[in-house]
C-alpha cells in the first residue's frame, strides 16, 4: 500500500489540487492494475467504487478533503484512460 503525501498546509494554496493529484497518483496507478476497466471509466465520470472511495478516505485521512480527493482520483482516472487510448493508437 503506497503511501499519501500530506498537503503543504492545511491552508488553501497555488496548485493545491495538483498536489493532490501528485499525492493520489501512485496509489491509483497500482489500483487501476488489480480492477476492472470499468471501474477506472466509472470513476473518470466521478462514479467511485468502494475501492475508490477506500481511496479517497485514506487521502482525507493525510488532510486532503474527501471532495478533493473524488476530484483528484476522477482526473487521474481520465489520464489513465487517455494514456491506454494513445497507446491503442501508436
Amino acid at each position: 500500500m503506497q503511501i499519501l503525501n500530506r498537503p503543504r498546509s492545511n491552508d488553501q494554496y497555488k496548485d493545491r489540487d495538483i498536489g493532490c493529484q501528485e499525492a493520489l497518483e501512485g496509489a491509483l496507478s497500482e489500483i487501476a492494475r488489480s480492477v476492472p476497466a470499468s471501474q477506472i471509466v466509472d470513476a473518470a465520470g466521478g462514479k467511485l467504487s468502494p475501492v475508490m472511495v477506500a481511496l479517497a478516505k485514506r487521502a482525507e485521512a493525510v488532510g486532503w478533503s474527501f471532495e478533493e480527493a473524488e476530484v483528484a482520483i476522477s482526473e487521474l482516472a481520465q489520464n489513465i484512460l487517455d494514456e491506454a487510448g494513445e497507446e491503442d493508437q501508436g
